[in-house]
């Protein structure tokens, strides 16, 4: 008899939903090979979904083995094991999720006050992920967390026992055709193993880690360490997560100390540890200021971090230097995209001011914002001043599309036929 938990992730409702997720990742994904998937699965979204549900009910769909790859991290030193499943296998990754989520008895292991990453907002949530860390942050300072040490789990989703975290949910769930399809789902298979030659032993095709690409695994992240974050609050001192990150904040610096001891032993015994780089080597006041989750917060100052700033600086500069390459290509005979013209730039990078600041909306240095409104007018009046001197130089016939404004001329037209008149007619 086929359970409540698989009709839902079965239902077209729920892959539909997983797809328009799936989608919106997708297209930003800076890989043109997933963008291409996605806008040859999108040319017949609904019927190619009707076939996975099909084949959903009737059980004979199968996760295609995933495609490995091996991106740096920043220090060049190490690598990020990333998992990349096609289409449907992550559709009905991202279906397994919404079903788990709803579980009640799944939520204690992964709701609570103490974990912020992975976890979709409940409806009486104001906040979620990094703003309601922040904000959970402050408020153990408030009540007392003087002194703070920052943490990180050193390659934690590849430490990750599948077994342990499966059996975690089974005792929950206790639905054995949902744990089929569930054990399948997290089940790492790799298409290119061979061509990944010495680095192949970094993905999670045994029963230890979990794929970093896939849907699921920030939530059995949470799962696994749902103990952790409890433990970790039950004395003195507040621990604050995000997935593999975390802050202790404490009244005392021993305190704070001690926490991190426990948080080392409770680590050891699912087989992770700290990071040596990014965990504090001692605890600091608060009042010195410190950085978590790419915030800056210091003494009454909320920021977003140098490093993200700039990023923020850095992109746009990029994206009015790409507008200046194509101006002069169009300028030179070559065709000039409107989303590179002077009006679709700025309305690319007014989109990128926008989200930005929606996203660092709770921070409260308007001097931070200030200064960088006039490092985002310095590069605008710069850019306007190289479209004025492309202009002067152009055909002007070419003015306005390099403006991005469309020529009457140029518009595709399929206009009426004067009518030859007879001779009778005459």
């Amino acid at each position: 008899m086929t359970t409540v938990l698989i009709k839902k992730v079965r239902s077209l409702r729920s892959l539909e939903a997983a797809w328009r997720n799936v989608r919106s990742n997708g297209f930003a994904s800076k890989s043109m090979d997933v963008q291409k998937e996605i806008r040859q699965f999108d040319e017949d979204a609904y019927g190619k979904l009707r076939s996975l549900q099909a084949r959903l009910v009737h059980n004979s769909f199968e996760f295609l083995p995933a495609r490995g790859v091996a991106i740096p991290k920043a220090n060049k030193k190490d690598i990020r094991p990333i998992v990349v499943a096609g289409v449907e296998s992550r559709i009905v990754q991202r279906a397994i999720l919404e079903t788990m989520q709803d579980i009640e008895a799944l939520q204690p292991f992964f709701r609570n006050p103490h974990s912020f990453g992975g976890i979709k907002r409940g409806e009486n949530d104001e906040l979620a992920a990094v703003p309601a860390a922040i904000k959970s942050v402050l408020d153990a300072i408030g009540a007392g967390g003087s002194y703070i040490a920052c943490a990180d789990i050193s390659a934690f989703f590849t430490r990750i026992h599948k077994t342990t975290v499966t059996d975690l949910i089974a005792g929950a769930v206790d639905d054995s055709e949902f744990m089929g399809l569930f054990r399948r789902a997290i089940t790492v298979e790799l298409s290119n193993l061979a061509a990944l030659r010495n680095l192949a032993d970094r993905f999670p095709t045994e029963d230890i880690g979990v794929a970093q690409g896939s849907a699921l695994s920030p939530m059995l992240g949470n799962i696994i360490l749902a103990d952790f974050d409890r433990r970790m609050n039950d004395g003195g001192c507040w621990c604050r997560r995000y997935i593999d990150d975390f802050i202790v904040l404490g009244p005392s610096p021993a305190s704070v100390m001690k926490n991190l001891r426990l948080a080392k032993s409770i680590l050891g015994n699912l087989g992770m540890q700290l990071s040596a780089e990014k965990t504090s080597p001692h605890a600091i006041p608060v009042s010195k200021g410190f950085e978590f989750l790419g915030i800056e917060i210091n003494n009454g100052l909320i920021r977003p971090a140098q490093k993200a700033r700039n990023k923020f600086v850095t992109g746009l500069r990029e994206a009015f230097a790409s507008s200046r390459k194509a101006l002069i290509a169009y300028r030179n005979g070559q065709p000039l995209p409107k989303t590179s013209a002077v009006l679709g730039t700025l309305r690319r990078v007014d989109g990128v001011i926008q989200g930005w600041g929606k996203h660092y909306r709770f921070c409260n240095d308007e001097r931070c914002f200030r200064n960088l409104d006039a490092e985002v007018g310095q590069l605008i009046r710069e850019y306007l001043g190289f479209y004025s001197d492309a202009r002067k130089g152009a055909d002007p016939d070419r003015a306005a599309p390099m403006l991005g404004v469309e020529l009457l001329g140029a518009q595709e037209r399929t206009p009426f036929a004067w009518p030859k008149i007879s001779a009778e007619t005459a």
